[in-house]
């Protein structure tokens, strides 16, 4: 049985102003080249809010390179004063936007921060900007209500820098969460760079314990005596956490997704272009047939997995 649809992730756009490995993988081409129309967006948003969608979060590629962002934050905001506006970011452009964005009514942001070695942080993304996210990490804590960090963990990669990344977002007073390395396109079998949760926890100089997390949140989160803030753990690979999905999943061309992981979609802007009614019925068969494995399909070694640029993280 599926459990309501309550949050709605919306890849904006299928670039970046970043080339992250994990993300966009050798061999990923640009496919949505031309920016979608904010109204599509909008209506598409629009809808979903009318079956339950109460949060919204936009993703990428890299949200802030939408160019009609800001005013897609303030639609989705007349929606309702009790929906929850959020966005995932690699931090690169929040200097300048993160004001403008929270004004606009974004409450939180997670910004991607995999390493703080400016060599290493060019090797993961193939661009020379650390002190870009760093400075925009920063003004989004001044500016927008929830901040948290997002680490990829890779072995052999970022495994020497897990304390010290937990101290550096203690001091800056922000949670962050650790991501088990997931499969996607072109990296669909298990990899070396996999770490499981569980090994990263057992890892660390700290005391942790499990705090109290809502049961659909991707994320379990523990507190040290020894720190401000809390540790998350997002663990798909070896703790799924399916069972209590609330998701679905908007990509730029309109094609919307029940999971990260499925190959089954429609595409709701051409759906909507039909009917609003006959748009509710696909997306309600699309929740229905929701599979609730995951990350367990990597086991059958597809290919047919999505880029993380295409579909949002």
């Amino acid at each position: 049985m599926s459990n309501p649809v309550r949050y709605l992730r919306v890849s904006l756009i299928d670039q970046c102003n970043l080339a992250c490995s994990y993300c966009k993988p050798s061999g990923h081409h640009t496919t949505n080249r031309r920016q979608t129309d904010r109204e599509k967006f909008a209506f598409a948003i629009q809808t979903l809010y009318t079956i339950g969608v109460r949060k919204v979060r936009f993703t990428g590629g890299e949200p802030t390179v939408y160019r009609e962002l800001t005013e897609l934050i303030k639609d989705t905001s007349l929606l309702s004063p009790v929906i929850e506006i959020a966005m995932t970011s690699n931090g690169v452009l929040l200097r300048k936007l993160a004001p403008l964005l929270a004004k606009a009514g974004l409450g939180s942001v997670n910004i991607s921060l995999d390493t703080l070695n400016r060599d290493k942080f060019k090797q993961i993304t193939r661009v020379d900007a650390l002190h870009k996210v760093i400075d925009g990490i920063y003004a989004s804590k001044e500016s927008i209500q929830k901040v948290k960090l997002n680490c990829v963990v890779m072995k052999g990669v970022n495994d020497d820098e897990f304390e010290r990344m937990i101290r550096f977002a203690d001091k800056v007073g922000i949670d962050i969460r650790f991501i088990e390395f997931m499969p996607t396109k072109h990296n669909s079998n298990h990899d070396s760079r996999f770490i499981s949760g569980g090994t990263l926890r057992a890892s660390l100089p700290f005391a942790l314990t499990l705090d109290k997390t809502p049961k659909s949140s991707a994320a379990r989160y523990y507190r040290s005596e020894e720190l401000k803030i809390r540790v998350g753990f997002i663990d798909p690979v070896s703790h799924s956490f399916c069972g209590s999905c609330d998701r679905l999943r908007l990509a730029s061309d309109g094609n919307l997704y029940g999971c990260l992981f499925s190959g089954s979609s429609f595409n709701l802007f051409d759906s909507l272009n039909m009917g609003v009614e006959s748009a509710i019925e696909e997306v309600h068969k699309l929740v229905a047939n929701k599979e609730f494995i995951g990350c367990q399909a990597v086991g059958k070694g597809r290919d047919d997995l999505p880029s993380f640029i295409s579909i949002g993280g």
